[in-house]
């Protein structure tokens, strides 16, 4: 059945993009076709349904769609399009520091994750920059510092390398995952050809912003207000979300017709079903197949690179934080004292790396909020469609990988953790 669905997985891919077709009803059509055949009960079946990520999704878009359908978000894009002073490379730098301040500060990788595209995708299409590139950049500076002491994911980690007895520091981590980031964002930049923009920079200069209205004004404080709900105090980013536009709608800042109708339903569709498909994946040992076939490789020199590869592989199906670091950090005493000659924490950086980098995938909070973002917008649908979209966040997940591999396997990561 791994092998099947498997096959099933890069199926559902290849049909949704060359016959056009959602490719998460497609999956969850061959989800249930694999489960009958292999006599899975169907509440195994639906238990690949991400109903966190649903409400993620849901309340974030919901919120997006409020703050988008009164001007809000156009009208703030411009303005600070406008204080880049026509240097739109600015705006890069930018959303990387805002990326890396929203994070850093301690509420970690997760929620900074949802927050990026609401802020980078309108000034992106505003300022005529690809909407994809700039939310990564934003959401790769926001990983740079997951291992900062202060986050939980830096908590977690520790906890585990502790508990064998290792140093509990993820400093080196944050400094090897930082690096790597920075490589990323670079090799991006390339991939989605940064210095080609959409828009000349006459007509933007050409274009005024004018005052918040008093609607505007409101909804510009709810959005910061869920900023620094989740930021400062923590909760959870979907259902923050849910809260502050449902308050402004209440308050006759937006049609609430308008904004349900805004937001992106096939695209949800298309990252929770492919989730459902990817349960069957993971509950019939696909996971583990892809894994082992690297494994089996490794050795002293080459373990760096391998438990990069394998995290990285892991997290395409699973959540770093949930899944990855809770089953490979485990590993990295025993495997470092049977190999020798290997650090430890090294290992560790190496687990957290690749279950950090590869999280760009359309399934994942940050790919999916990212396809969602974009679709927002039915004037850019020709260019940014979303099978094209899921493709390229696809190969930019495994780009990632094969950055991460590299570095691992040249030694990089060994000379950073010392």
């Amino acid at each position: 059945m791994a092998i099947v669905s498997l096959i099933a997985l890069g199926a559902a891919i290849v049909l949704g993009f060359v016959r056009k077709a959602n490719v998460g009803i497609v999956a969850m059509a061959l989800a249930y076709l694999i489960g009958l055949a292999y006599g899975l009960p169907a509440k195994q079946i639906t238990g690949g349904f991400s109903s966190s990520l649903a409400l993620t999704m849901i309340g974030v878009m919901y919120l997006f769609a409020v703050v988008g359908g009164n001007g809000t978000l156009e009208l703030l894009a411009r303005r600070i399009t406008a204080l880049a002073g026509g240097n739109r490379y600015l705006l890069y730098v930018a959303i990387y520091v805002i990326g890396l301040i929203l994070s850093g500060v301690g509420p970690g990788a997760i929620p900074s994750l949802a927050i990026i595209p609401v802020l980078a995708i309108p000034v992106a299409l505003k300022a005529g920059i690809n909407p994809i590139l700039l939310s990564l950049i934003g959401q790769m500076g926001a990983q740079c510092v997951r291992m900062c002491p202060i986050t939980p994911e830096a908590v977690v980690v520790s906890g585990l390398m502790t508990e064998q007895g290792l140093d509990g520091s993820t400093l080196p981590g944050m400094w090897c995952l930082w690096a790597t980031e920075l490589v990323m964002i670079a090799c991006v930049f390339v991939f989605f050809k940064g210095w080609k923009f959409d828009k000349p920079l006459e007509s933007i200069r050409a274009e005024k912003a004018e005052a918040f209205s008093g609607k505007q004004l409101l909804t510009l404080a709810g959005l910061f207000l869920m900023i620094a709900a989740v930021v400062v105090f923590r909760t959870d980013v979907g259902l923050t979300s849910l809260v502050v536009g449902t308050a402004l709608i209440l308050l006759g800042c937006a049609d609430e017709k308008a904004v349900v109708k805004a937001i992106p339903w096939n695209t949800i569709l298309m990252v929770l079903g492919v989730g459902v498909l990817m349960n069957i994946v993971q509950i019939s040992g696909g996971v583990e197949i892809l894994a082992g076939s690297i494994s089996k490789i490794s050795s002293s020199r080459t373990i760096t690179a391998m438990m990069c590869g394998v995290s990285s592989v892991m997290s395409f199906f699973a959540s770093g934080l949930g899944v990855v670091f809770p089953t490979l950090i485990p590993t990295v005493g025993s495997i470092a004292s049977q190999l020798g000659g290997v650090n430890p924490v090294e290992l560790m950086a190496a687990v957290v790396i690749g279950g950090t980098v590869a999280g760009f995938t359309p399934i994942s909070t940050a790919g999916a909020l990212i396809l969602a973002g974009v679709s927002q917008f039915p004037e850019v649908s020709d260019k940014y469609s979303q099978n094209k979209m899921f493709v390229e966040l696809f190969i930019v997940s495994f780009l990632c990988m094969f950055i991460s591999v590299v570095m691992g396997g040249l030694g990089i990561y060994r000379v950073i953790c010392g």
